[in-house]
């Protein structure tokens, strides 16, 4: 098979290559002597072992072994043995017992390689690094993650005329004017995110990209100490934007109603932040917001047609009630349980006087996942729905992966027997 392989164009075989990690690709120049220097044109390289398509990976593996980390002397060596004229990615992971000079080195290796792809992350502790000058001005980078990193310091002409996508996870930065200026002059940034830390030395995280179209605002559930912290937004062209477990201050400026924007994911968020106020006219939006959180008085979402729920607090079902009656064009609901809930939480609701006018006239589609049938008041709630929605057409029960399967049989049975507001409406078990 490898006598198969060899004969392919370099070109292609190249593009094979690029799949592979870093370590096997070095690893493949003995199978032949074309291998040894075929290998050194491959436009990506990867060091450590963070899987590449899985960004929200949780760090568990805290005590990993030394074999798992970028190694000093590998990186070193593949570098300087390396020749392609571009570098499309270059992905420091677990770069922990590295030197802060030694990255240095590496990102202007990359930089004058055209790198269009860059990613450092420190793993599990923090690392301070030293970044290049050039880095800060280079006009290629598409793409920018730094993690678990301490930027000790931003020099006062930045410029990313290329970079498109930022991520700052957990970054410490030594004052707020450094974080503004790592975003000052990013003239065709579509996608920031920025997750908060401790001691990020950061308070007022204020944001002024005309073309940022994708934003998110998170944090991590181990570290919450966020309710002094302030993001200032001055929207443009912002079309989504997220936010998880932030307990701060949100300040938003610009157009009235924010027209640009569709689609929100706001899941625990403070009731500080008043998300829902300046978010009349979204089109999408998914929920999770703690107990305190009430539905503001006299806010329409006149535009919203796809509403996703987040059925693990106590009074989510009074949210629900509450959305689905100032959603009048609402065509989409779905219901699902996305984090754990303590053993005494008792879910109530209280059912409208005048069934919303959503239910009535526009919607088309209701999926509930986790449903839970033993509990009268979920079987209540996925009664009226049914019962109510007279435009319906397609509803889907999921239910726990714990429940045998006759358990579940014998739920599903308790709603396919209830009278429908819709004679088209399928209901399935998914």
């Amino acid at each position: 098979y490898m006598d198969k392989i060899s004969q392919l164009p370099d070109d292609l075989l190249i593009k094979i290559l690029s799949l592979v990690p870093t370590k096997e690709v070095v690893a493949m120049r003995v199978l032949s002597k074309r291998w040894i220097s075929l290998w050194t044109l491959v436009p990506r390289l990867i060091f450590g072992d963070y899987p590449e398509e899985d960004d929200d990976r949780e760090e568990e593996d805290a005590e990993a072994s030394e074999n798992d980390h970028c190694c000093s002397q590998f990186v070193y060596g593949t570098l300087l043995l390396h020749k392609a004229p571009v570098l499309e990615r270059f992905h420091l992971n677990r770069v922990s017992g590295c030197s802060a000079s030694e990255i240095d080195l590496w990102v202007r290796l990359a930089v004058d390689r055209f790198v269009r792809d860059l990613k450092i992350r420190f793993f599990p502790e923090y690392g301070i690094i030293r970044l290049p000058s050039t880095l800060f001005r280079c006009a290629t980078l598409e793409t920018l993650e730094l993690r678990k990193v301490v930027i000790s310091e931003v020099p006062s002409r930045v410029s990313f005329q290329s970079l498109k996508t930022f991520r700052l996870l957990f970054v410490k930065y030594a004052d707020e004017e450094s974080f503004v200026r790592l975003i000052s002059d990013c003239p065709v940034l579509e996608d920031l995110v920025v997750e908060t830390c401790h001691d990020d030395n950061v308070v007022t995280f204020t944001i002024n990209v005309p073309s940022l179209e994708k934003f998110s605002i998170r944090n991590t559930l181990q570290d919450l100490e966020t309710e002094n912290d302030v993001f200032v937004v001055h929207y443009h062209s912002l079309k989504q934007l997220t936010i998880v477990d932030y307990f701060g201050e949100l300040k938003l400026f610009g157009n009235n109603n924010m027209p640009q924007l569709v689609e929100a994911n706001l899941l625990s968020v403070s009731c500080h932040a008043k998300v829902l106020e300046s978010f009349s006219r979204l089109k999408r939006i998914s929920l999770c917001l703690p107990e305190e959180v009430q539905y503001p008085t006299g806010i329409v979402l006149s535009q919203l047609v796809f509403l996703k729920i987040c059925s693990c607090e106590s009074n989510w079902m009074n949210m629900l009630m509450s959305v689905l009656q100032h959603s009048p064009k609402l065509k989409v609901l779905k219901l699902a349980l996305n984090h754990s809930v303590t053993e005494d939480r008792k879910v109530f609701w209280t059912q409208p006087s005048c069934v919303p006018q959503c239910l009535l006239y526009h919607l088309e589609t209701f999926e509930w996942r986790d449903y839970n049938g033993t509990e009268d008041v979920e079987k209540e709630m996925a009664i009226y729905i049914l019962k109510n929605a007279s435009r319906l057409v397609t509803a889907i029960i999921y239910y726990p992966d714990l429940f045998e399967w006759e358990r579940k049989l014998q739920i599903f049975k308790e709603l396919e027997v209830v009278s429908r507001g819709s004679r088209s409406c399928e209901l399935t078990m998914g």
